[in-house]
Order: C-alpha cells, then sequence, then structure tokens
C-alpha cells in the first residue's frame, strides 16, 4: 500500500535525517516535509549524519510550503498526537486501526474498502500537531506509553508507526546472523563433561 510519512514544521535537522534512517528500515521511501525550519535540511550535514545510510530517502523527499501539497493523492490520513483532544478523530493505537484499516477481525462475507494510500504526519518538536491538522485526519494514533511521560523523539516515533505498519502489512522475515547451532547427542554431551573433570 502506498505510504507516505509527513514531517510538519520540523525545526531540527537531525530529527529529519532519524526519520528517513526509521523509514528505510522498514523499507518505505516517501517523506515529504511541510515548511521545516531550514530551506536546505536535506543536506545539512547533521540530517545526513542521522540518517546513517538512508541518503536515497533523503535525494528523493520533498519539501512544500502547505499541508494540502503534501496529502496530495493520500486517502486515509492518520494523525500523531500524544495529548488527547475533546473533537476531532477518534484516537486509537496504532496496531490497534492498523488491523481494523486492514480488514482484520471482519465477519465472513464482508468485503473491508482498504485505502490506497495512507499518511502518517507528524508535527513539529516543540508544539506537536496543530489542531486543525489533526482534525482533518481520520485518526489520531497515539502509542500507548507510560502515562506519566509519554514525551517521545520524533525519530522514535516514526520508527514506532513505520514498524507497527510494517508488521501490519505483512513485515520482514528475521535475517540469522549465526548459523543454527547443531545439537549434541547425549554421548557427545557426556565426553565433554568427562574432558572438563579431567582438565
Amino acid at each position: 500500500m502506498r505510504t507516505r510519512f509527513v514531517l510538519i514544521n520540523t525545526s531540527h535537522a537531525g530529527n529529519v535525517g532519524a526519520t528517513a534512517r526509521a523509514m528505510k528500515t522498514m523499507g518505505f521511501d516517501d517523506l515529504v516535509l511541510v515548511a521545516p525550519r531550514w530551506a536546505n535540511v536535506l543536506n545539512r550535514e547533521e540530517t545526513i549524519q542521522r540518517a546513517s545510510g538512508a541518503l536515497d530517502v533523503l535525494k528523493n523527499a520533498r519539501i512544500v510550503k502547505t499541508l494540502d501539497e503534501a496529502l496530495d493523492g493520500m486517502a486515509h490520513l492518520c494523525a500523531t498526537a500524544m495529548t488527547p483532544r475533546d473533537f476531532g478523530p477518534p484516537t486509537r493505537a496504532p496496531r490497534e486501526h492498523f488491523a481494523a484499516l486492514l480488514g482484520e477481525g471482519q465477519a465472513p462475507g464482508e468485503t473491508p474498502a482498504k485505502p490506497e494510500s495512507v499518511a502518517f504526519l507528524f508535527g513539529s518538536e516543540r508544539f506537536g500537531m496543530q489542531n486543525e491538522d489533526v482534525y482533518r485526519c481520520h485518526v489520531a494514533l497515539s502509542i500507548p506509553t507510560d502515562p506519566k511521560f509519554g514525551s517521545l523523539n520524533l525519530g522514535a516515533a516514526v520508527q514506532l508507526i513505520a514498524y507497527d505498519w510494517r508488521q501490519a502489512l505483512g513485515g520482514f522475515s528475521v535475517q540469522p546472523a549465526t548459523a543454527e547451532p547443531m545439537q549434541a547427542d547425549a554421548a557427545a554431551v557426556a565426553g565433554m563433561l568427562r574432558h572438563w573433570e579431567e582438565a
């Protein structure tokens, strides 16, 4: 499914790089920045360093002036908001919403209307998302955190959303770093123990 990550009014260049890295590790590459603090943020040294090899994501990223431009062609909009709001879209945990969005748990015979595209919106580091931006979304995703301290770094929040979304889409298989250990039979284990005793 077509997936876009949208950063609104980002003020720290390092967070743009961290976002690119988080996206690439989960197989996503569509990044749009809405009116970031730095016009050259995609080429700043801190951005490139924090991207840690996800330079293709930075190269393909776009900078636009308005949220309307960033959301062009997107069907389903997901705000990310830590602060509950009295008005606006429902607040849901990412995994719960993703399962419903992809039609898991549907009654037999029901055909879920899956959107063709999804955009995840992240607000500025200092102020989060503005109410009017949240209100235009279908859902406000809230990452379950300790109620006493729910503040996440922007790059960390993107990583969690990207991971949960990738898992909902089917995920990647784990690549073994080492060969499967060989199983020794009882006689070999007894021989090894005798060797240790003698040593």
